[in-house]
């Protein structure tokens, strides 16, 4: 342990090494302290206990009857003690502690769920550009989401995306993933054209490529409420995140028989079990595929 770390609380040593270490998103990281905060907020109000160190297994069991009281869905529980999990992985890697609390703690089950997904016919019209208002915003929204459809990246990856990271000549982007892992996504010609008059007329100077309408950096909120506006119109869904596309882009090129391995690639997981979930929607091949539409461009099948 450096001399820094050994001032540091368990917690804030864990966040440090979340940022610095494994390079964890920002909404990794703004997660993860939530969650933690609130859990250790629950423990000295219960139980006079301020630290994540120390605790009881019953005290966990109180935490996760506390949240189901509170309304909280089964998922949201799940996500709140895989955190502590996950630091306390951590803490004992550290030596802060040589158990496990949460173990053999019972969790409420989880309901199937099944991942929405915007009709390929539908994505297809929408980036077809005609629902785009005429303006340097109405291009980059276009551009956000075909970005966003065409390599099937995550929001923050899109976020963290920079004009530079944009290569012509080998029609690709870098992508700065998780674990600050870049990979290469091969993007079409109509998306670099579209990106080029996108640029002419983008005000300001930052070096990400997709800006506000105040020519500041992206942030969650404004990206969801930009693919939010445009897939509810164009499709039958009452929602829609950037998440939803990204779970579209994996479906529809299985559905067309791409190769799970290069999805995996292309998605950024680290292990193809992530990249199997997308497998139960793709059981019967989509009818009336429309030729030339972004999906076609990428050469891996």
């Amino acid at each position: 342990m450096s001399a820094s770390s050994a001032t540091q609380s368990p917690l804030q040593a864990f966040l440090h090494f979340l940022e610095k270490e494994k390079r964890g998103s920002v909404h990794t990281l703004r997660c993860y302290r939530s969650d933690l905060n609130q859990f250790q907020r629950f423990l000295a109000d219960q139980y006079e206990h301020d630290s994540l160190i120390g605790i009881e297994g019953e005290w966990v069991r109180s935490w996760i009857v506390f949240m189901m009281k509170e309304g909280r869905s089964p998922r949201t529980i799940h996500r709140k003690v895989s955190a502590f999990r996950t630091f306390n992985r951590f803490a004992r890697r550290m030596s802060y502690t040589d158990r496990d609390p949460s173990n053999g703690v019972s969790l409420p089950k989880l309901e199937k769920r099944v991942r929405e997904v915007v009709p390929e016919r539908s994505m297809v019209s929408l980036l077809d550009g005609s629902v785009f208002p005429d303006s340097w915003s109405g291009l980059r929204d276009r551009l956000m989401l075909t970005v966003l459809y065409e390599t099937g990246i995550r929001q923050e990856e899109l976020i963290t995306l920079r004009h530079a990271d944009v290569n012509v000549s080998r029609r690709n982007i870098k992508v700065v993933g998780k674990g600050g892992k870049d990979r290469y996504i091969p993007i079409s010609q109509e998306t670099l054209d579209l990106a080029e008059t996108y640029m002419q007329s983008r005000p300001g100077e930052s070096e990400r490529l997709l800006v506000t309408d105040g020519g500041k950096e992206l942030y969650p909120a404004f990206v969801y409420r930009r693919v939010n506006h445009y897939i509810t119109e164009a499709s039958s869904l009452s929602k829609c995140s950037p998440h939803v596309i990204r779970h579209s882009f994996a479906t529809h090129l299985l559905n067309r028989g791409a190769d799970i391995n290069a999805v995996k690639e292309l998605l950024g997981h680290s292990s193809l079990n992530a990249t199997q979930h997308y497998t139960h929607v793709t059981t019967s091949r989509m009818k009336d595929v429309h030729r030339g539409s972004p999906l076609d461009t990428r050469g891996i099948f």
